[in-house]
């Protein structure tokens, strides 16, 4: 079976990243999994994603968008994921 990973890297945007994931869940083809990279954010971010159980996320420091996604794309092939959607 495909298995589908939605990314989303992120840095102080709180509630463009909360508008970003409702998005993703209202998907006619929901992804399997979401994981959002925190890059670094000093906002609430963290915060809210804390309470997101439908969410993995990774907290690192500011590596770019480009850091952020290369994060997140060793993530998706050492788990196995068929498709790994990039969400920018």
């Amino acid at each position: 079976m495909e298995k589908v990973i939605a990314v989303v890297v992120t840095y102080n945007r709180q509630q463009l990243l909360s508008q970003c994931i409702d998005a993703l869940r209202s998907q006619t083809r929901r992804p399997d999994t979401i994981l959002v990279v925190n890059n670094g954010s000093t906002d609430n971010t963290e915060d809210w994603l804390k309470i997101q159980k439908d969410i993995i996320f990774i907290s690192q420091g500011n590596t770019g968008s480009a850091g952020g996604f290369h994060t997140a794309i060793q993530y998706a092939f050492k788990n196995g994921y068929t498709w790994t959607w990039c969400m920018d």
